[in-house]
């Protein structure tokens, strides 16, 4: 049903509309005060300095809400000139409604004939009166939705809806849901377009305390913040799913329409199996002769320190919770919440054993500490302004270091393939729901039998790729040997055995299919793939360096030379076309913020030639990721996996706006609403429905850490928010790993998840074949990828928090008057960040701490070592944006050497031969001058 466009009864003002083909011109439609009709043709228009809206006069709809302001012109919602195919008579514009009556589904979409609107000068009233004539319009009730620019600076756009019943029986409303159809299809052939004029949402359904907000992908304000006024709750979220009618999912480009539930007695048990809930479902009623009343604000918000004022002055309780929402069972919570009504208690979910203890208050807000012992989602309900609540869900995980090590050893013993087939040595995924790995001559059935058997892509090729890392923290002869065995027999014997006259050619096969000797698809194309392989090869190097006395196939700069001419095959050997482009040289690809360390590497062990030549090709790459404003394409029209390399490429070639926009974007492709399954997971598949927990979850965090620590200082106005995104995150991975919280079988404990599915139900027909436990899916997938990233980034943070204080993240911190104490509990154990000392760090190669004390000054420092190999040995420590001067190093009290800092960094080697001990360095005094 293509509109013309409308022109208002009077031209008050011209408003050009940026995104918006056709519907360029509108019509402010005003009498003074006194309500005037608005034609079918006309758009009644609200405005002020913040606030720009349009309700169309046929469908009742919001087809205009913007900022006056924004240099980018971006329309949140959607209307027909950006998605004609939506516009259809059953409609589901912002603004229309879907309810179930007294058993009877009513749509305002089924009711054009009984629906007017109105304009004032202040408002626009959309009322349905009478009784449609379509059976599933409204009928046996009133309706009416005002919207209005309320507020002293008309700085708020309030949404009413009342719904008035004239008989003389009360009126059941089983269901009451609002579909919010925003300006979220995503054109993959334009990034800029993505970036600058769609948006994302990120959803907060918590009963009373409920909220959405909706921001561009480059993460730059103003964010659009839905609240529901008192007396209006949601309790469900659903969503279209694919096939289900035109706003169904439709992958790549649309998520699937989703509607908020302020009732859902029908609709929550009706779409179970298809979309799951949180929440109890209710229904409301509507007295005799009376009328109920609910609605929504819609404000703006700067950036996220305003969106937490921005919570606040709209009513609902403004959460704080460090470290996150996903915490492990030896790490307590710091909650802090407000609310303008006042908070009235804080109580954990029944039969959890939540404990929840308040102590004392802060800038405004009432502080708690909670612990969670046992494993799992965990509800905790704030009680706020006159007894309304709203529901915080957490998600309790074992140790990280347990889930580390646990996961390192269910790899090697279960998931390594023993075969006489030639994917002997690879790592297969592992199922949950059948106790047994994913493989070629087991297949479960189902999905691409290649992707998901062959032992290569991410999914195989990131266990070892996280093994690797994991022995350079806390190596094992029996993980080192499979890690050798894999090399051998599946990359060198079958993945990488292609040869061209004689000689191997260093390129990657895309998997194992089932013919031996080579694959029948000789396709080598796949570039995902070589980062990953060359990664493995750079972490073996980096163990055979760390721990000379454990045995590997090979010495170690024969890894490295494994991974440069991997790297070269991969930018050198791959013949185009190929399925998804010039990948190398074009796309971002995760693994590729290694780039540094390998070149360290290389100029380190004397490779002058091969630094050159991958210099030169990282050269002729970043020419390609920086002629684009937005370098993050990949295989899904909307992707967080290109972030990584687009930092490092901006950090090593110094584009300090790109490294600032992947920060921006990549925050923005993030939740921070307190429930476990968004905060700090990111929103890589169109929306934030399905693809929770994914591996970039922890990988992208490694590069907003990196950004935190090098760009940003501790005083910078997000940087708490941006901290609170990437430690929040940096946990939430740790989740996917099983230690009983996701399958008691004993037969999966160490098993991985490979994401969440928040929507819960079945998966979308693509993944139909994906058997699920309780939201995750049992497959472990690409799952290591994320846990690699999380094994780089993991560390001990220190903060001065603006709202909970001093804080240290993946640590117990202890102050005195003269300094700090830590003891970590990250699960790497290597690395300290002091943020509140200007980002005073210490970091440990070879060797792990139990603790570690810092005097206020920076000038001693004391830690409790423990070496990594059995029997002891040298490790090395490094120090930056440290105080110079030498410094004098002890072990167990004995003279050790000492460690000089200039220009704020230093590196010293340190001999630890009993394999444990007190190490401590003290800055020795400048000798007095003469």
């Amino acid at each position: 049903m293509r509109r013309p466009v409308r022109i208002g009864l009077t031209v008050a003002a011209a408003i050009v509309t940026a995104g918006a083909s056709s519907m360029l011109i509108r019509a402010l439609v005003t009498n003074g005060d006194a309500p005037v009709p608005v034609s079918p043709e006309q758009m009644a228009t609200l405005s002020s300095d913040t606030f720009r809206v349009g309700i169309d006069g046929a469908s009742g709809g919001v087809f205009e809400l913007s900022h006056p302001a924004d240099s980018y012109g971006t329309t949140f919602v959607a209307n027909p000139d950006i998605h004609p195919d939506w516009d259809i008579d059953d409609s589901r514009w912002v603004g229309d409604l879907v309810m179930r009556v007294d058993g009877a589904e009513r749509l305002t979409s089924a009711s054009d004939d009984i629906r007017t609107v109105a304009s004032s000068g202040d408002r626009v009233v959309v009322a349905y009166d009478g009784e449609a004539a379509r059976e599933d319009g409204i009928r046996g009730f009133g309706l009416t939705e005002t919207y209005a620019l309320t507020g002293e600076d008309r700085d708020v756009f309030d949404w009413s809806i009342t719904l008035t019943n004239p008989s003389s029986e009360p009126l059941t409303i089983e269901d009451l849901g609002v579909p919010m159809l925003m300006n979220a299809w995503w054109n993959a052939g334009d990034q800029t377009a993505i970036y600058e004029q769609n948006v994302v949402r990120h959803s907060y359904v918590a009963g009373d305390g409920s909220y959405a907000y909706w921001q561009r992908p480059n993460g730059e304000g103003p964010f659009l913040v839905m609240v529901p006024k008192p007396g209006t709750s949601l309790e469900f979220r659903d969503k279209s799913r694919t096939g289900q009618t035109i706003f169904g999912e439709l992958d790549p480009a649309w998520e699937g329409l989703v509607t908020f539930a302020i009732h859902s007695a029908v609709l929550q048990p009706e779409r179970e199996g298809k979309i799951g809930g949180y929440l109890p479902a209710t229904s409301g009623t509507v007295p005799a002769g009376g009328s109920a009343s609910y609605g929504f604000t819609f404000r703006w918000a700067a950036d996220y320190t305003d969106l937490r004022d921005v919570l606040f002055d709209a009513g609902v309780v403004d959460v704080v919770s460090l470290p996150g929402m996903v915490v492990p069972t030896d790490t307590d919570v710091t909650l802090a919440v407000r609310a303008t009504g006042g908070i009235e208690g804080v109580a954990g979910e029944d039969g959890r054993s939540v404990s929840v203890t308040s102590v004392g208050t802060r800038n405004g807000y009432e502080l708690y500490r909670l612990t969670m012992p046992r494993l799992g989602p965990n509800k905790v309900t704030v009680t706020f302004d006159g007894g309304r609540t709203s529901v915080l869900q957490y998600y309790a995980i074992a140790p990280v270091e347990t889930l580390i090590d646990s996961h390192a050893r269910f790899l090697v013993d279960h998931q390594q393939a023993r075969t006489e087939h030639d994917y002997d040595g690879a790592f297969l995924q592992w199922s949950m729901a059948t106790g047994k790995p994913v493989s070629w001559h087991d297949y479960p059935g189902g999905g691409w039998k290649e992707w998901m058997a062959g032992g290569s892509d991410d999914s195989g090729l990131a266990p070892a790729l996280y093994l690797a890392r994991k022995n350079l923290t806390s190596p094992d002869q029996a993980e080192i040997d499979a890690l050798d065995r894999y090399i051998d027999s599946f990359l060198l014997g079958y993945l990488q055995a292609a040869t061209e006259d004689g000689e191997r050619t260093w390129q990657v096969y895309r998997w194992y299919d089932g013919c031996d000797g080579t694959p029948c698809d000789q396709g080598v194309w796949r570039a995902y793939n070589y980062t990953h392989i060359a990664n493995t090869y750079v972490a073996m190097y980096e163990v055979a360096t760390t721990y000379p006395n454990l045995e590997t196939a090979r010495p170690a700069r024969e890894y490295l030379d494994l991974a440069f001419r991997t790297l070269e095959a991969m930018f050198t050997k791959i013949p185009l076309p190929t399925p998804i482009g010039d990948a190398a040289h074009d796309l971002g690809l995760m693994g590729e913020g290694t780039y540094p360390e390998i070149l360290a590497a290389l100029d380190g062990e004397g490779m002058i030639a091969q630094a050159a030549a991958l210099r030169s090709l990282l050269d002729a790459k970043s020419e390609t990721l920086f002629a684009q404003k937005y370098p993050f394409a990949s295989e899904a029209s909307i992707d967080t996996t290109g972030f990584e390399a687009s930092y490092v490429f901006a950090k090593m070639y110094d584009d300090e706006a790109l490294k600032d926009r992947v920060q921006r974007s990549s925050l923005a492709a993030r939740g921070m609403q307190p429930l476990w399954y968004y905060y700090g997971s990111d929103n890589r598949h169109m929306g934030e429905s399905w693809w929770n927990l994914g591996y970039e979850t922890q990988l992208g965090a490694w590069q907003q850490q990196d950004y935190l620590r090098e760009e940003m200082a501790a005083g910078d106005r997000d940087f708490d928010e941006s901290m609170r995104s990437t430690y929040g995150a940096l946990l939430a991975g740790w989740a996917n790993i099983n230690a009983g919280q996701i399958s008691a079988d004993p037969a999966n404990i160490g098993a991985a998840s490979w994401q969440y599915q928040s929507q819960l139900g079945v998966p979308e027909p693509n993944w139909a074949f994906m058997p699920q436990i309780d939201g995750w899916w049992a497959w472990s997938g690409e799952a290591d990828l994320g846990f690699w990233g999380g094994l780089r980034a993991s560390e001990v943070a220190v903060v001065e928090d603006r709202i909970v204080g001093l804080y240290a993240y993946g640590g117990d911190l202890s102050a005195s008057a003269s300094g700090l104490s830590i003891v970590p509990r990250d699960g790497v154990r290597q690395r300290a960040t002091f943020y509140q000392h200007g980002g005073f760090r210490f970091e440990l190669t070879g060797a792990r701490y139990a603790r570690a004390t810092v005097d206020n000054a920076l000038t001693e420092i004391t830690l409790a070592v423990e070496h990594g190999a059995a029997g002891g040995g040298a490790f090395t420590m490094r120090l930056s944006r440290a105080v110079d001067g030498t410094y004098a190093v002890e072990v167990d009290g004995e003279a050790a050497g000492s460690l000089a800092v200039e220009g704020g960094a230093g590196t010293a080697t340190v001999d630890l031969p009993g394999g444990s001990g007190e190490v401590r360095l003290t800055r020795e005094l400048a000798p007095a001058s003469r």
